[in-house]
């Protein structure tokens, strides 16, 4: 599996689309500082699921998306794409039959993050999954960068364990002991305080649980009571039931007899009226049959008359008027009585009438009387109900009266008895042991001085643990900002050197010169100030890189050489012949003024510095030109080198070698004095960090002190606060009982006074009482003579009533026969009137003669029926009489009827009024099992069949004596033992699950430490095998190993042990600063090594080594590109032509990267010129 390329676009400072190709297994990229070299390495980083913007150089995961430069605007999004060489099927899983993968991600400046895995969205989850197994991973070792180098070069041993361990994947497992051991903590905290409560719950159950047995017992005894009240109460409501289906028997009996007579009443009236329909009729009739009795008779008369006509015409006819004349007589007499008769009865009608408004008035005074009684008696009812329910509320009163008067007493005894056990609970309570409190109070004092002693020791030895720790950060600080110095000074001295090495020019003396002393070239042994620099330069640029020999050898040497005369004494004699001989305007003499070494004194006596002048004008260099033949050049300020009859003007400054040298003798001194302080820093650390050892061991020892000091404190505050809890206990039961028994005695004066109200109560209830026995005779005495009075208002509205209807039947036949009498009168007018046109007729009309034959029979006919008229008159009115008689003594029955109805709706309310009595004390009894919440019918049938009210009354006593003797109960104890008894089983279930968690724990801290000493020893030996195979490869020879600081492999550092070629056994901190940073990639490879990656990042890791260094590096890395594609940044030359592909970064547009193709050749070519 191979990085093909990666494709960046909006990616940090790569802007535009970019693709950086890696066709080889070594590719390096190259260019300046700060053109975005490192960006690819984020990039890959970035894709491979990395979510901290720390990790990526940023504050925040939106600052990899470009953000903008002078020329170009900020973009929205940023992407990145991996494609790698899948061929080989190292990716597992689905993927494993692709050759080619691609992984890309788009960030946005929402935040929106997007991973594609070859061009379909995934989650980071799969990118993560992808790699299992792999050794890819945006923490994994394949990505190397200086900082990892610098850390590990710096770490101490316990920092540098955390690198073996984060190889040997065991730091989860740190993270998971010590969140189980905080968890073992947690949990035996809760144990210590779950065991108090369970004590103290145990105790509280116990005693409610006597108290729910009692409370038990009570609710069992209440429960029967309360059914064998509603049994008694169904018992009497069953008798009262009866009596009143009895008594309904009654009513209805009684209502049937008074609809009996009722309905006798009502026939009778119906007979009294038929009868007078029946007497009108036949009234009717007789008018009818006398009216036709009146014409036959009238017909009789005519036919006689016509007949003695006939037979007597004139006589006939006068008789006939004469007989007309009679017949008129005798209607005007029947007239005059009918009318004598009429007026008679029209008197009897009007005193009739007068004798019905009397007999109606009277009635209605009757009537007023009647419900004046009624009134009063319902009155003296509603009185009588109200002074009954006063009695019965009294006899109530006095029943609760005296059952408060029971309870009084036996509350009163309970309170005495309670009191005497409660008086005898406190005269047997311990006294308080305040000897004991004392010398424990006194050894937690000693105790507690001993932990504040051990603490304060300990706060000591933290305080000077930080002080060393904090000595130790700022002595690694300083080492730290002097190691990068160092480097910083060996580089440029290298540089320096390489520099002047390459102005030097091979020959054939090379090889003498090796052989031979000399002094060195020409330009390290000259110190000029800067002002002639340039001008000395120009002058001496020949024989800069000469050598510098003794003058007796010079003539050996077969090239370019200065010979310099002999020292004849010691520096300063030396010196002082120099300044004496040598003139002060000349180079030598400059020379010798500025220097800083014997190599001043040697310089000052070659010749060749002595024939050269200085001078600050040009006219004062033609007059030393002038007046010293000696000089063939005088130098002037800025370069400027005047000669006889020429002038030179020095190059540019940057390429002065004299320059060169002269940094490079001040970096050199520099060099010493930074690896003196540094050597005295690493001293200083190696005492405080021995000092921090020894200070630890203390602390662990004060730490353990303060432990047992710890522990005999809360051991003796636990002693001290259990005596105080059981004095706290005991007092507060003194009090509670001094309390109760205060409480006693205000509840037994209470209850005598509560007893002494009953009986006051009871008393005055009696008197009422016995005061309402007279009362209750009298009333009851008002009640009959009012129901008397009643009774007798009801007979004569009945007597009323039926004189009324004895008159208006007076009064209804007297209007009859008056109304006969007018229609008789109103016939016999007519009659009368017919009679006198009749005779008027006669005497104008004569007579002529008739048939006196026809005549005869029918006179005789008209005489039969004359004869039948008069039998069937005489029959009507012997049957209007014998009806008349019939209404009379109809007449005379109505009113015996009225008065037994009268006298059966007296016996009708009487049965009423007890059944109503018998319904409304059941009703109350129905009530009173309402009240106790009851179902009749469920009471009915649970009550057994033998069931009698005595017995259960006897029951229902001694039931209540039971509960009497139960004394005070605690009801809610049943609900608070339950709730009690469910915790204490929650509690104990709570204990079992956490004492099974604490094993639990302390097994999982076990296979922890069991797993992670393997994992740690499997990973070290590994890391440690590849470290001694590494290291002498690296170095070219010696070796290198790591070591534990201890035997515990759970708590043990790593060192770094290293005898680089020619050194003996140091640990790393001991080594320059090159073979620190060497030494560290040996690790770090040899980490790598562990789950190698298929390809490796690196990022300058090696700008800390020279090129002899470098060049061991790349042998490595080449060896080890064999099986790893290898990327990597440099800026070194060597590792440059070690690569087989460079790719190229340039940023010729201000903050734009661009990728740029690079030749190996024409690299090489640039970098060596």
């Amino acid at each position: 599996m191979r990085l093909k390329h990666i494709k960046l676009a909006g990616f940090k400072s790569f802007v535009d689309p970019t693709k950086v190709a890696f066709p080889e297994q070594m590719t390096c990229i190259v260019g300046p500082n700060g053109c975005g070299k490192s960006n690819v390495i984020d990039a890959v980083r970035w894709v491979l699921g990395e979510s901290s913007a720390k990790n990526l150089r940023g504050d925040a995961m939106t600052d990899v998306i470009f953000n903008g430069s002078q020329a170009r605007k900020p973009v929205s999004q940023a992407s990145v794409e991996l494609v790698f060489d899948n061929t080989s099927g190292r990716v597992q899983g689905e993927f494993a039959s692709f050759n080619e993968i691609s992984v890309k991600r788009i960030v946005t400046r929402e935040s929106q993050s997007l991973y594609m895995l070859n061009g379909s969205k995934c989650r980071r989850r799969d990118i993560t999954d992808l790699f299992l197994g792999t050794g890819l991973g945006p923490r994994s070792y394949a990505i190397i960068e200086q900082g990892m180098i610098s850390r590990l070069i710096e770490s101490r041993p316990q920092e540098l364990r955390v690198f073996i361990e984060e190889a040997a994947g065991i730091s989860r497992y740190k993270e998971r002991r010590k969140e189980t051991e905080s968890r073992m903590l947690r949990t035996r905290d809760n144990l210590e305080r779950l065991a108090d409560v369970r004590e103290e719950l145990g105790q509280q159950l116990a005693k409610l649980q006597r108290q729910a047995a009692a409370a038990k017992r009570y609710q069992n005894l209440k429960t029967e009571e309360r059914e064998l009240k509603a049994q008694l109460q169904a018992m009497r409501w069953q008798q009262y039931q009866q009596q009143c289906d009895r008594l309904e028997h009654e009513v209805q009996q009684e209502q049937a007899e008074l609809e009996r007579w009722v309905a006798e009443q009502r026939g009778s009236e119906r007979g009294q009226i038929e009868l007078r329909e029946q007497e009108a009729d036949l009234k009717q009739q007789v008018d009818t049959a006398q009216q036709g009795f009146y014409q036959t008779n009238t017909q009789i008369a005519k036919l006689e008359q016509q007949i003695q006509h006939e037979r007597q015409l004139q006589v006939q006819k006068q008789r006939q008027l004469e007989a007309l004349q009679v017949q008129q007589q005798q209607l005007d007499e029947q007239i005059t009585a009918d009318k004598s008769e009429l007026e008679y009865l029209a008197e009897q009608s009007a005193a009739l009438q007068s004798q019905l408004d009397e007999a109606a008035e009277a009635l209605q005074m009757a009537e007023l009387t009647r419900e004046d009684a009624e009134l009063a008696y319902q009155d003296w009812q509603d009185k009588w109900q109200h002074w009954r329910d006063t009695a019965n509320q009294h006899q109530q009163q006095l029943s609760l009266a005296q059952a408060d008067r029971a309870s009084a007493k036996q509350l009163a005894e309970r309170v005495e008895a309670r009191l005497a056990a409660v008086q005898q609970e406190l005269a047997e309570l311990p006294n308080i042991d305040g000897a004991a409190e004392a010398t424990i109070t006194a050894e937690l004092t000693m105790a507690e001085e001993t932990l504040r002693q051990a603490e304060a020791a300990l706060e000591n030895g933290e305080t000077e643990r930080s002080a060393a720790q904090q000595q130790i950060k700022s002595i690694d600080a300083q080492i730290h900002q002097l190691q990068q110095k160092q480097q910083q000074q060996q580089g440029r001295i290298a540089s320096l050197q390489q520099l002047l090495a390459g102005r030097n020019q091979p020959n054939e003396d090379d090889k003498w010169l090796k052989d031979h002393v000399h002094l060195g070239r020409l330009r390290e042994l000259l110190a000029v100030p800067e002002v002639w620099l340039l001008a000395a330069e120009t002058a001496l640029f020949p024989w800069l890189s000469a050598p510098v020999v003794a003058a007796e050898l010079a003539s050996e040497i077969q090239g370019n050489a200065i010979s310099c005369a002999p020292l004849n004494s010691g520096a300063e004699t030396a010196e002082a012949e120099i300044k004496a001989e040598i003139k002060a305007e000349s180079l030598a003499a400059v020379v010798l003024a500025h220097g800083h070494s014997e190599h001043s004194a040697a310089a000052a006596h070659i010749s060749l510095l002595q024939q050269i002048a200085v001078a600050e004008t040009p006219e004062k260099a033609a007059a030393l030109l002038a007046e010293n033949p000696d000089y063939f050049a005088v130098l002037q300020p800025g370069g400027v080198v005047i000669g006889r009859g020429w002038q030179l003007q020095a190059a540019d400054q940057a390429d002065s070698e004299l320059l060169w040298e002269q940094q490079l003798r001040e970096l050199i001194s520099e060099l010493a004095q930074t690896e003196s302080e540094l050597a005295n820093l690493t001293e200083k650390l190696a005492e405080v960090e021995a000092e921090l050892t020894e200070n630890n061991t203390s602390i662990r020892l004060l730490r353990t002190e303060r432990t047992d000091a710890h522990a005999a404190v809360v051991r003796l505050t636990e002693r001290r606060s259990a005596l105080i809890r059981d004095a706290a206990q005991q007092e507060s039961r003194r009090q509670k009982l001094q309390d109760e028994i205060e409480t006693l005695a205000l509840q037994r004066e209470e209850e005598a006074e509560r007893l002494w109200q009953a009986e006051s109560k009871i008393t005055e209830l009696e008197e009422k009482i016995a005061a309402q026995a007279p009362e209750q005779a009298a009333r009851q005495q008002e009640g009959e003579q009012l129901q008397a009075a009643r009774q007798q208002a009801q007979r004569q509205h009945q007597e009323q009533q039926q004189a009324l209807h004895s008159k208006q039947l007076a009064h209804s036949q007297a209007a009859s026969q008056q109304q006969h009498l007018q229609q008789s009168l109103a016939r016999s007018s007519e009659q009368q009137a017919q009679l006198k046109e009749r005779i008027a007729d006669l005497q104008r009309e004569g007579e002529s003669a008739a048939d006196t034959d026809t005549l005869e029979e029918d006179l005789a006919q008209q005489l039969m029926l004359h004869s039948e008229q008069e039998a069937e008159l005489q029959e009507l009115r012997e049957r209007v009489a014998a009806v008349s008689e019939k209404l009379s003594v109809l007449n005379q029955g109505q009113s015996a009827v009225i008065e037994q109805i009268a006298k059966q709706q007296e016996r009708v309310q009487a049965s009423k009024l007890s059944l109503a009595t018998a319904r409304e004390r059941g009703h109350s009894l129905l009530d009173a099992l309402q009240e106790m919440n009851v179902s009749l019918k469920a009471v009915l049938q649970s009550m057994p069949e033998d069931a009698e009210e005595t017995t259960w009354q006897q029951r229902l006593e001694d039931t209540g004596r039971k509960v009497q003797q139960l004394g005070a109960i605690n009801l809610a104890a049943l609900e608070e033992v339950e709730v009690q008894g469910e915790r204490k089983a929650y509690l104990d279930a709570q204990h079992d699950d956490l004492t099974a968690s604490l094993e639990t724990l302390e097994d999982a801290i076990k296979k922890i430490d069991r797993e992670t000493r393997q994992r740690f020893k499997l990973t070290y030996d590994q890391v440690n095998a590849d470290l001694q195979q590494l290291f002498p490869k690296v170095f070219g020879g010696g070796q290198a190993y790591l070591d534990l600081t201890d035997d515990d492999l759970l708590e043990t550092g790593v060192t770094i042990m290293a005898r680089p070629p020619g050194k003996k056994n140091s640990t790393i901190h001991l080594l320059s600063g090159g073979e620190k940073a060497l030494t560290a990639l040996a690790l770090v490879f040899a980490i790598f090594r562990l789950n190698p990656a298929p390809f490796c990042l690196l990022d300058e890791v090696d700008a800390p080594l020279d090129d002899v260094n470098v060049g061991r590096f790349c042998r490595l890395v080449q060896e080890m590109s064999e099986s790893v594609q290898f990327i990597y940044i440099s800026h070194n030359k060597i590792a440059m032509e070690m690569a087989t592909h460079l790719a190229g970064v340039t940023m010729q547009e201000p903050g734009v990267s661009r990728l740029v193709a690079v030749d190996v050749e024409e690299a090489l070519a640039l970098a060596e010129a």
